[in-house]
């Protein structure tokens, strides 16, 4: 494809059947005295041209509502892409705008690098996403065999007595403190409540087994998710 806009026998206003080609990617300037046209070619005749072939390249229901709009008074445009104008006028007094923040192209543009950008881990250089349950299982299976797995969320509650107490009524039993198991009924007994962060304990497993236990181990994933606020931890020793 050609590198270069071409433009034949352009008769709007004040051009008088001129034609000229423009390169592609290079940053173009049109200058000329008053009245020579330079709006009437840059608004008129070549973003005028672009944006009708873009309305055209629609569908028929798209159409109806955009309107019809009609061609330049030119011979012919080669090689022309969809455009964008910005008027010749302030129109937002934030001297950081650019042209894709006036145009509101950048909202799409945050919109795509979200749904297709990725995301890497500055520590361990691996891709950050969102797991789902079958990850976590899979995770799993990566486990070597003979190993226990704790299958845990993070209390988001603070360590006291009344937090405790409403933890153990839910129906968990065990949580996780400074890598070590405790029994929540001992804990309550005893009187001695950590201050530091806990994790509550779902569930208790082998690695060996996922295979019989899979629907019970599925279920216990997504019992951490709920409560831990869409967080799953493993511990495995």
């Amino acid at each position: 494809m050609s590198k270069k806009i071409i433009i034949k026998g352009a008769r709007l206003h004040n051009l008088k059947n001129i034609s000229l080609s423009i390169p592609k990617e290079k940053l173009i300037v049109i200058t000329g005295v008053s009245g020579s046209g330079k709006s009437t070619l840059a608004f008129d005749t070549i973003f005028a041209e672009g944006q009708r072939r873009y309305i055209e390249s629609l569908s028929s229901y798209a159409r109806q509502f955009l309107g019809k709009i009609q061609k330049p008074d030119v011979d012919e445009i080669i090689n022309i892409s969809p455009a964008v104008a910005i008027e010749q006028k302030t129109i937002i007094n934030n001297p950081r705008s650019t042209v894709a923040t006036n145009t509101e192209i950048y909202d799409y543009l945050k919109l795509l690098y979200a749904r297709i950008g990725k995301t890497y881990s500055p520590l361990s250089n691996e891709e950050v996403k969102c797991s789902q349950t079958i990850d976590v299982i899979n995770y799993i299976k990566r486990i070597e065999k003979n190993k226990k797995i704790l299958i845990l969320f993070k209390s988001n509650l603070n360590s006291n007595d009344i937090n405790i107490q409403k933890i153990n009524k839910i129906g968990f039993t065990r949580i996780f403190i400074n890598n070590k198991e405790y029994k929540i009924k001992d804990i309550l007994k005893k009187g001695d409540y950590s201050k530091e962060d806990f994790y509550i304990i779902v569930d208790r497993i082998f690695s060996e087994d996922l295979i019989n236990n899979y629907n019970k181990i599925n279920e216990s994933i997504e019992t951490a998710f709920e409560y831990g606020n869409g967080n799953c931890y493993i511990f495995s020793e």
